[in-house]
């Protein structure tokens, strides 16, 4: 994001200049529908390869490291969004209003669904700490342990509420604003329903909540590849997640039924282990992405104030 508000004040900087000379370079200037449908191609392409990471034979829920990659993917979309806007010379001095408002919206949704996002790893990581805790009771105090665990809730239901704005319509009305606005509002679309859709399944993959996660798939309907919203089928929580939840109770069963847990036991403490490790890079990749959109949306801001007479 930050990288798209560099390219938009660059931009900005040398559009006068940029339009002086456009006649020297509009035989090697790019189409902007040329631009647009390389976009929307790339685009295409980058969520088909993250579709086919998940496709794991045999597997029926989404691995952490693919949900990485998910957050990974949303902030290279960002990149080529400010690469076809930087392409097809629409500084921010020749947004309108509408175009202004559509694309702050957008990245104000973006940072509250990684704040939601940041608030499930921060479920997960209270309740990783407290079955750790457990395991360290679990060769002297066995029945304490076991009351631990089973008031550990790892898998758990998102307490949030956030509205994804429909698709939007009136795109006979934007043709009037010009082929560059119609090529900015159709590429902003496309950023809109994948982002929203990425977000979506990261939640999905978390908390194992589809509430959030169907409403960007009614979003993308009719938008996104087969292959991604068959990705959709696989609803549920990360397989890691999963297991550490199912070896839990695996542990408070054998516990319960005076069985031998010590195999049990070392068996949930390396699983954790594993999601401890994966959560930290989620977060990591999650944070940073905040910080790229807050920055981008700072500098945004600035950049209209100071556009303003």
């Amino acid at each position: 994001m930050v990288l798209l508000v560099e390219k938009l004040f660059h931009s900005h900087k040398h559009s006068s200049k940029l339009e002086n000379h456009h006649h020297h370079h509009r035989g090697r200037s790019k189409p902007l529908s040329a631009s647009l449908q390389a976009f929307q191609c790339y685009v295409s392409s980058c969520m088909n390869k993250l579709i086919s990471l998940n496709s794991k034979p045999g597997s029926e829920s989404m691995s952490l490291s693919w949900i990485h990659e998910c957050l990974e993917l949303l902030s290279n979309l960002n990149r080529a969004f400010a690469k076809l806007v930087m392409e097809m010379e629409y500084p921010m001095s020749k947004w309108d209003d509408n175009s202004s408002e559509e694309y702050l919206s957008y990245s104000l949704k973006l940072l509250d669904l990684l704040n939601v996002i940041a608030s499930s790893l921060s479920h997960l990581g209270l309740a990783r700490m407290s079955i750790s805790h457990a395991l360290s009771l679990i060769d002297d105090a066995p029945e304490s342990a076991m009351e631990r665990l089973k008031a550990v809730e790892l898998i758990k239901n998102l307490d949030k509420e956030i509205k994804v704005e429909a698709a939007e319509g009136g795109e006979e009305k934007r043709l009037s604003y010009g082929e560059k606005k119609l090529v900015f509002d159709k590429a902003l679309m496309v950023m809109k329903r994948n982002g929203y859709w990425l977000c979506g399944i990261v939640l999905l993959g978390l908390s194992g909540d589809t509430r959030l996660c169907l409403e960007t798939q009614n979003l993308g309907s009719g938008f996104l590849t087969p292959s991604a919203m068959a990705a959709m089928e696989k609803n549920g929580v990360a397989e890691e997640v999963s297991e550490v939840n199912d070896d839990m109770a695996y542990l408070v069963a054998a516990i319960a039924a005076g069985e031998n847990y010590s195999d049990a036991g070392k068996k949930l403490e390396g699983k954790l282990e594993v999601m401890e490790k994966l959560l930290d890079g989620i977060g990591t990749r999650a944070d940073g992405l905040f910080s790229e959109i807050m920055a981008g949306r700072i500098e945004l801001l600035d950049g209209l104030r100071q556009m303003k007479p």
